[in-house]
């Protein structure tokens, strides 16, 4: 076995000697002729390399264990040699691969392997730090016991596992090697790179350790004589900046312009060397100090983008939260406090710069609380487990929970405390629980019987006897000792204290057992039979009874009236649980059918114990819902909670009903065959139906439902309890069976069936779990979740009981009841969460519309009354809107009024208000086209700008599947034959979103159908609107359109300019060019400068000054009509006038407008535009040659070099230049 494990070990010797030499022969720079491969090759060998060190190092320490020094050299020098050529890489300038780093003129591939290889060799020295570093803080025990030593895993290697005595291979020297890594990593932390070492600094080391030219020497000699230099170059800076500290200045800056580096950090590398330093810090107690002041000062001083040339912006931000990170989870660390490091961790943080105060001031409070514990005795310890398990619950579960746990323990002590004292046998009796045990104690306790009654004063006998009518015998006894006690305290006037035992006399003549009549014989013969024990009614109940029955009030007759109450609540409660706990659903039926009839024959009797509860939570219910009902302006309420309190039984049977059925199983819904609530509904039934009313199957109906929502909004208040959530879940989805089943439904249940689709609490609980998601309230978000979908799953029941009752039920009223309730839901009438009026919506559209004629007319008369009622509001908050309107005008620029689409926060919630029935709305009239008249008509009605409004911006979802279906032309003329002038706002909104907007020409069909509609719109005196055809001058050809510009011009301003963007929209990239073809649809901006210009305003009827007006518009929109675009039109102009072609009118205009608005274009009008119009003898034409003088001497003196008009003035013939100069004389 000794051999086979000295041969095993020495086959990990070779194996690792192998792998050593390995990476470090592809570790030597140039291995490869192409740096990008040398490159990438040698980040896989460094990173194979770190992997190595750790298992190489552990059998080099167990060589030394066994006094093998030899065999532990023989891999310790290739180890040493393999680390010597990684550092070197990294930090000997001679290395090509890192001169590409800072040359940004290389590829990117090369600049990526480099920073590979930079990134491999700083996960290499966090390794190398780790292994030659001590595990445990300068002064502290391994151990707690005896001070053993703690094994080391086979994932943590250090300085205390290299055994003592080898001569070479010596703690000193290796410790000496992490300090220095130590040090390199916290100044490239600090630095962003390395700083430049110095060539003398590097042949001083070399000699001081001892080392030739060569570099020969021990293996850790030539590992310090590579991070020495590199440490010492970082140890400079930091005492500059130990220099600047000050007490208003505690983090001075680093003034990095001033330093050279070798080589930069980039974000992959920058978070390895903070992810090291923070490492280093909590698995090395020795360096936690020096690193967190590391990490503080570096957060404080974070680098920039203009003093980063490796980080991009997002990599800036990256790495600035990865130091305060870092800072954050060190001041957290127990030694922190012990390091006395928390200090300057807590004040980076808490700064202003920093910015994270709160989270410092609870991280240094854990911090204390850690350290305080490692001192801590063991008591101390085990409550602080308990204090952590507390602390990481204060959630809103655990504390209802906790409160809920309490309350039960109070409740249940009182409870115990009341039953002793109404027992009246003081602290230590404990009563039986058997017959057998009772009988044993009564005979035990007979001799305890006085046989004379204490004496009592006159007063207390008066009062005793009316209490006490009984003598103490031996039933008195008996009595006290089977009711526990209860006996004692009770009336004994109340005959029914045990099931009416008390009202009846028992009279007994003869009475001889079985075993006496078989002794009692004589000579076979037996005696007569005992004559039967007789039963009479106690004299007192008889009378009480009778005068109930004349209707006479006496305290007698409202005794006996209450005890025959209580008597029939129990009788009705055993019923109903015996039913209950029946197996066989025929029997539970019985005992359902049974409890129905009481519970209607009963009238006005209270329920007792849990019924009470139950009716009690109904009538709390119902409450709750009446001021809901009340804050939304509705009435109902009242009439329900009187109803429930005259049939107490029926409203406890309907939520016993609903809190017991679930329990019986897993089922997910409650069969209405045999169901209690479907009993005491058709028990209601019939009595309508034998009264000629409606009264008690509507009332008994609607408080079913409520039930339905009681537990609903149960489950929504407490979204952890599963109970709730069960019930609740069982109860929704059985809802929609049971309507099915139901004889008659009435429409006011129909609107409670819709009130479950008001989720927005749940929702809100959703999204505020959501929000405030992390690890400690996860469960609690998961919950808020989970009864959200449950709420989302309840409300589409509702809306499949209300497409029950629409589709399957006869009556009229509840099928218009039942759409009017999905329509009211889908235009938000009806409370609902977005999701909810979702499926309302698809709802109403697919199915009901869909479904038969006669409910497509419903559909269509609901959805306009939720139109008009939107009308309606929108008209009674007209004035408010307004003057809510002028005020924020009052507020806001001229431009946020022009790019807001409300003007107001009154105007925008009206908007959000009356959009919802528009799109319900609008969702039909994509069904049925004709409709869009009414919706026209009612939004175009005085008053109702707000709705117009809703409806302008909501008008894309009505075009384009109308367009899509019918055709954009077809159903345009359509729409224009339905609607008259009054409506031309919205067939103009109409036509607009019907033209297409995703970069597409309207069709030629579409283009027709607009002018048709142009012609057919003409007034009398036969003026056309212009404003018809602007959707689709996008697609018209230019030459169309320079016929159609005449009519642009003689609109208004609003419709002129948005005429030439359409013309234009589709020919940004083209915008200053002037093209020759005129087939070509669309104008660019050139264009319509040119043609403007151009234009006959006198054979088109205008006026020049509208004419004039029409130019000066587009000159004065500098950000359409730049001074590129006017140059080109100026140009082309000029050009066209040289080939013969007249000037426009307002040519010589324009260029005084123009020089005005655009400095620079003035070197462009005198070098070349004023010269080339004299070319083309501008002065023949007098008012063009006023223009040009005007111009030529506007320029004249700029006193701006190089610009001036005097060239082109020069250039004048002479009789042309005299008169000029008679005009404007040189001064």
């Amino acid at each position: 076995l000794k051999q086979r494990t000295l041969l095993k070990a020495e086959k990990n010797l070779e194996l690792l000697r192998y792998w050593v030499e390995g990476a470090t022969a592809c570790n030597v720079p140039g291995a490869f002729s192409d740096l990008t491969a040398d490159g990438a090759i040698a980040s896989r060998a460094i990173i194979s390399a770190s992997a190595v060190i750790r298992p190489a190092l552990r059998h080099v320490s167990e060589k030394i264990a066994s006094a093998d020094d030899a065999g532990a050299l023989r891999l310790f020098i290739p180890v040493m040699r393999m680390i010597g050529g990684v550092l070197r890489r990294l930090f000997t300038t001679q290395t090509s691969l890192l001169d590409i780093n800072n040359n940004n003129s290389m590829n990117k591939n090369a600049s990526a392997s480099a920073d590979a290889v930079i990134s491999s060799c700083i996960k290499l020295v966090e390794i190398v730090i780790l292994c030659f570093s001590t595990k445990e803080q300068s002064g502290t025990q391994t151990g707690r016991r005896g001070g053993r030593q703690q094994l080391s895993s086979s994932e943590d290697f250090g300085l205390d596992d290299f055994p003592m005595g080898h001569p070479i291979i010596t703690r000193q020297a290796l410790e000496e090697i992490g300090e220095d890594a130590f040090t390199i990593l916290r100044g490239l932390t600090i630095i962003g790179g390395q700083v430049k070492v110095d060539s003398g600094v590097m042949r001083d080391v070399m000699l001081g350790i001892g080392l030739d030219s060569n570099g020969s020497g021990s293996p850790t000699a030539q590992i310090v004589a590579i991070l020495k230099p590199a440490a010492l170059s970082y140890l400079e800076v930091e005492s500059t900046i130990g220099q600047n500290i000050a007490e208003n200045n505690p983090f001075p800056k680093v003034e990095r312009s001033n330093l050279e580096t070798d080589f930069e950090l980039s974000q992959k590398s920058y978070a390895l060397t903070i992810n090291a330093v923070s490492m280093l810090a909590r698995n090395r107690p020795t360096f936690f100090k020096d690193s967190a002041t590391c990490l503080a000062r570096r957060s404080m001083d974070p680098p920039t983008i203009e003093t980063s040339r490796n980080l991009t912006k997002a990599g800036v931000l990256t790495v600035q939260s990865h130091l305060k990170a870092s800072c954050l989870t060190l001041l957290r660390n127990a030694l922190s406090v012990t390091t006395r490091a928390s200090d300057i961790l807590h004040s980076a943080l808490s700064s202003d710069k920093g910015g994270m105060k709160i989270q410092a001031n609870k991280a240094l409070n854990m911090a204390k609380h850690l350290a305080h514990l490692k001192t801590a005795g063991r008591a101390e310890r085990n409550r602080a487990k308990v204090y952590y398990e507390w602390d990481q619950s204060k959630d809103e579960e655990m504390e209802d929970s906790s409160r809920k746990r309490k309350a039960a323990g109070n409740d249940a002590l009182e409870r115990m405390r009341m039953a002793k004292l109404a027992r009246g046998l003081g602290q230590g009796i404990q009563l039986p629980t058997s017959m057998v045990d009772s009988c044993e104690l009564i005979l035990l306790n007979l001799s305890n019987i006085p046989s004379n009654r204490a004496a009592v004063t006159a007063r207390e006998k008066l009062q005793t006897d009316q209490k006490r009518k009984k003598k103490m015998n031996l039933d008195y006894f008996v009595d006290a000792i089977m009711t526990n006690g209860a006996s004692l305290v009770s009336d004994e006037s109340r005959w029914y204290g045990r099931d009416g035992g008390d009202a009846w006399m028992m009279d007994i003549v003869s009475l001889v057992s079985e075993d006496e009549n078989e002794d009692m014989t004589v000579k076979g013969e037996k005696k007569s039979e005992p004559t039967p024990i007789t039963f009479t009614l106690d004299t007192s109940t008889l009378d009480a009874a009778k005068i109930v029955m004349t209707d006479k009030s006496t305290d007698e007759s409202k005794l006996y009236r209450s005890q025959c109450d209580i008597a029939a609540a129990d009788a009705f409660q055993r019923i109903l649980t015996r039913s209950r706990e029946a197996r066989d659903k025929s029997v539970a039926d019985f005992g359902n059918t049974i409890a129905a009839r009481m519970a209607w024959s009963l009238k006005g009797v209270k329920p007792l114990r849990e019924l009470k509860d139950l009716n009690d939570s109904v009538l709390e219910g119902i409450a709750n819902r009446s001021r809901k009902e009340k804050d939304d302006h509705k009435s109902g309420g009242t009439d329900l909670k009187s109803f429930a309190k005259e049939f107490p039984l029926v409203s406890s049977c309907l939520t016993f009903d609903l809190e017991t059925s679930p329990a019986e199983g897993n089922s997910t819904s409650i069969d209405p065959t045999f169901s209690l609530s479907n009993r005491i509904l058709h028990e209601a039934y019939g009595n309508d139906i034998s009264s000629e009313s409606e009264s008690q199957y509507g009332k008994s109906l609607e408080l079913y439902i409520s039930t339905v929502l009681q537990s609903c909004e149960k489950a929504d208040n407490k979204p952890n309890d599963n109970t709730r959530k069960k019930l609740a879940s069982v109860a929704a989805a059985s809802l929609p069976q049971h309507l099915a089943y139901l004889p008659s439904i009435t429409p006011k249940s129909l609107e409670l069936t819709s009130s479950l689709c008001d989720i927005d609490s749940i929702m809100k609980k959703a999204v505020e779990a959501s929000r405030k998601s992390s690890n400690q309230n996860l469960a609690a978000s998961a919950s808020a979740h989970a009864a959200k979908a449950a709420a989302e799953k309840r409300a589409k029941g509702a809306l499949l009981a209300l497409r029950d009752a629409a589709v399957l039920r006869t009556r009229m009223d509840v099928r218009q009841s039942a759409v009017n309730c999905a329509v009211g839901i889908a235009a938000g009438r009806l409370p609902a969460s977005e999701s909810v009026e979702d499926m309302a919506r698809r709802l109403v559209i697919n199915v009901l519309y869909t479904k038969a004629p006669d409910l497509a007319e419903k559909v269509v008369s609901s959805a306009t009354d939720e139109l008009e009622r939107a009308a309606t509001y929108a008209k009674e908050n007209q004035e408010k809107i307004r003057k809510a309107n002028k005020v924020a005008n009052n507020k806001r620029s001229i431009d946020q009024r022009v790019n807001s689409l409300t003007q107001s926060d009154e105007e925008k919630a009206a908007i959000e208000f009356v959009k919802k029935p528009v799109n319900m709305f609008i969702a039909i009239c994509i069904r049925k086209p004709e409709l869009i008249a009414t919706l026209m008509t009612i939004s175009s009605r005085e008053g109702v700008d707000v709705l117009n409004k809703a409806v302008r911006n909501v008008m894309p979802v009505l075009t384009r599947p109308l367009a899509k279906k019918y055709g954009a032309a077809r159903i345009a003329l359509q729409v224009a034959d339905m609607v008259d002038e009054t409506k031309n706002s919205l067939l103009l909104s109409f036509l607009d979103n019907l033209a297409p907007s995703d970069g597409e020409l309207p069709t030629q069909d579409l283009i027709n159908a607009c002018n048709e509609i142009q012609s057919n719109r003409a007034s009398n005196d036969g003026k056309i609107d212009a404003r018809f055809i602007v959707p689709v001058v996008s697609g018209m050809k230019r030459h169309d359109l320079v016929d159609k510009l005449p009519e642009f011009v003689a609109a208004d301003d609003v419709v002129f300019k948005a005429a030439l963007r359409r013309m234009s929209e589709r020919l940004v990239r083209h915008a200053g060019v002037f093209s020759e073809d005129s087939e070509r649809e669309g104008m660019t901006l050139c264009e319509q400068m040119v043609f403007l210009h151009r234009m006959d305003f006198a054979a088109a009827g205008l006026k020049q000054k509208r004419y004039l007006d029409a130019i000066n518009i587009c000159l004065q929109d500098h950000e359409v009509f730049t001074d590129r675009i006017i140059l080109a039109a100026l140009d082309h102009m000029s050009r066209t006038f040289l080939s013969g072609e007249n000037l426009p009118l307002a040519y010589m205009r324009t260029i005084i407008l123009t020089y005005s608005k655009h400095e620079s274009l003035h070197p462009w009008i005198c070098n070349e535009l004023l010269p080339r119009l004299i070319e083309g003898k501008i002065y023949t034409d007098r008012r063009q040659w006023e223009g040009w003088m005007r111009t030529a001497k506007m320029l004249e003196n700029t006193g701006d070099a190089g610009i001036s008009s005097l060239s082109a003035i020069e250039q004048l013939p002479q009789e042309q230049y005299r008169l000029y100069r008679d005009k404007y004389p040189i001064r």
